[in-house]
């Protein structure tokens, strides 16, 4: 991995500027050098119609380019398994294997192009659809809010993204949508550029 680069003087709370473009391509560049990940996920849904919070539990797994292995086992298990323009899901209510072609159903392309960049670092291309706050540079907190124009405002009111302090991936991402729920996704043992096993790209019956 590229060595920890030296981080220019710390702007709290300022909207993305054309000072801050080579901090931004710098971060980027460094995950870049990030081919595979590994980890543990902890998602928890704030539902503010309920007032209650949902918490889920999983693993992820990524390949760059173009591969996703997203599963949850507990309190149900659900699997995600995307590879280039195929994506496949199983579910524990159905257990069914439906697949899905993804270039096929603009929806879901949207999505899974959104997640990708929010995963993969390519942060410069979220510009397009969102305004940019630099929250923090050290460590980076990224504050992103959907511009009026755009499909994404339709669903997302607020993302934020929380960047580890060795630059290297993503600690946590919070998504707070349209209707005022909160997704909170952490990131826990995170593993980069190990082999990851060919069993990750498989749904077996139990998900």
């Amino acid at each position: 991995m590229k060595t920890i680069f030296c981080l220019l003087a710390l702007f709290v709370g300022t909207t993305f500027a054309d000072k801050d473009s080579e901090w931004l391509k710098s971060l980027e560049k460094s995950f870049a050098t990030v081919k595979t990940v590994q980890a543990n996920l902890r998602q928890e849904k704030k539902l503010k119609m309920f007032d209650r919070t949902i918490i889920m539990t999983g693993r992820i797994a990524l390949e760059h380019p173009g591969k996703l292995a997203w599963r949850f086992d507990k309190p149900i298990k659900y699997t995600l398994i995307i590879d280039g323009k195929i994506a496949r899901q199983w579910d524990e209510e159905s257990k069914k294997v439906q697949k899905i072609k993804t270039q096929k159903d603009p929806i879901f392309k949207e999505v899974i192009g959104q997640i990708e960049k929010w995963f993969s670092g390519d942060f410069s291309a979220l510009l397009k659809e969102y305004t940019l706050t630099v929250k923090s540079k050290n460590p980076p907190v990224l504050e992103f809010i959907p511009k009026s124009d755009g499909m994404v405002h339709k669903v997302i009111k607020k993302l934020t993204i929380h960047i580890r302090p060795d630059l290297r991936y993503v600690k946590k991402i919070s998504i707070e949508d349209a209707g005022g729920d909160q997704t909170i996704i952490t990131f826990l043992d995170t593993r980069l550029n190990e082999p990851i096993p060919a069993s990750e790209w498989e749904i077996s019956p139990n998900g």
